[in-house]
């Protein structure tokens, strides 16, 4: 029988590092495309579509033997004298970005240093919040142990349902419940029909968005600016997606792809005024099937409850669309005074 080959687990003699970004973008951008679980939210060109002077950004590379092992994007908030540090500052999800494969030891390892360089800076603490697991499973419990074990705790949950694509067309047969899928077919009947676009496809996605988010009564995330900024800024992974009524958009999603396999629809828009048609069930079906040929595994729903809050309606619509809860978390470290 052959052997197995030994893997040298010895500890590295070097320590490790944390480093301002300063003038080394190439290296994280190079570093970035490379890594196991980066995402578009710690690319430093789509934190970019902030204005100057938002936030106190204060992106930290993890450098070992003179060659990154990590990256950190974040910043810091109130107060000014004892900021904390969060990561992300202006984006969804944050944390440590890696290379596979990734040892615990390491992995301590870089969040004492972490731990160390805030101490350091007379930081009050450390805050991460980390995507769910299947953002990427090789990493993804590995560093929530070691946040746990160097005495993170846990501040927030979001539920953030998930729909497991599906390459085999018409996915939404097997996904819907039965009255959602009805929704679908009805409503192609009536000659719905969904199309993805662009930048181009701004003017459509604007009419469900602004109704929806007036309806509300609560501001969007994004400014229509920023989406306009944000889309131009990644033509091939922000995409809108739309369910077109003749010319009417009765329905819209603003979809992240974050990383090989996951994207995010960041906003699910309907328009009012056509609510019998069931636009939302629709654009989402065609967005299955649009991102599973294109080789994606999930897609992320975004939040439906977070802490105490439960928003009963909206998980009971994503639900009945087959998606399964999974959590997004946030964890904290306070300096001791």
């Amino acid at each position: 029988m052959a052997q197995r080959r030994q893997v040298d687990m010895k500890p590295a003699a070097d320590p490790i590092t944390a480093v301002p970004l300063g003038t080394s973008e190439e290296i994280w951008q190079g570093f970035l495309a490379r890594s196991a679980n980066g995402t578009l939210f710690h690319d430093l060109d789509f934190l970019r579509y902030h204005p100057p002077g938002r936030f106190r950004f204060h992106h930290l590379m993890l450098i070992h033997d003179g060659e990154p092992i990590a990256l950190f994007p974040g910043g810091l908030v109130e107060p000014e004298e004892r900021p904390l540090f969060c990561s992300p500052l202006g984006a969804s999800i944050g944390g440590l970005v890696v290379a596979a494969p990734l040892r615990a030891e390491t992995t301590l390892a870089m969040i004492e240093t972490l731990q160390n360089y805030a101490r350091d800076r007379g930081w009050a603490g450390i805050q991460i919040t980390l995507p769910p697991n299947y953002y990427n499973f090789e990493t993804a419990d590995a560093i929530s142990f070691a946040l746990f074990c160097r005495g993170f705790r846990l501040e927030h949950r979001w539920l953030c349902p998930v729909l497991q694509l599906d390459s085999k067309p018409n996915a939404f047969e097997r996904m819907y419940r039965s009255r959602q899928a009805s929704f679908v077919r009805a409503g192609v009947r009536k000659g719905v029909r969904c199309i993805e676009a662009g930048i181009e496809g701004f003017p459509q996605f604007v009419t469900p968005f602004r109704d929806t988010y007036a309806r509300h009564g609560v501001p969007a995330t994004h400014s229509e600016q920023e989406i306009q900024d944000l889309i131009t800024r990644f033509p091939d992974r922000i995409r809108i997606h739309l369910a077109m009524l003749q010319n009417v958009p009765i329905a819209a999603l603003l979809v992240f792809r974050l990383n090989a396999i996951v994207a995010n629809t960041f906003y699910i828009c309907s328009n009012e005024k056509h609510a019998n048609e069931h636009g939302p069930a629709l654009v989402i079906a065609d967005t299955m099937d649009r991102l599973a040929m294109a080789g994606y595994r999930y897609l992320d729903l975004g939040p439906s409850a977070w802490d105490m809050k439960f928003n009963r309606g909206v998980t009971f619509f994503k639900e009945g669309l087959g998606a399964v809860g999974q959590c997004r978390d946030r964890w904290r470290w306070n300096v001791e005074t």
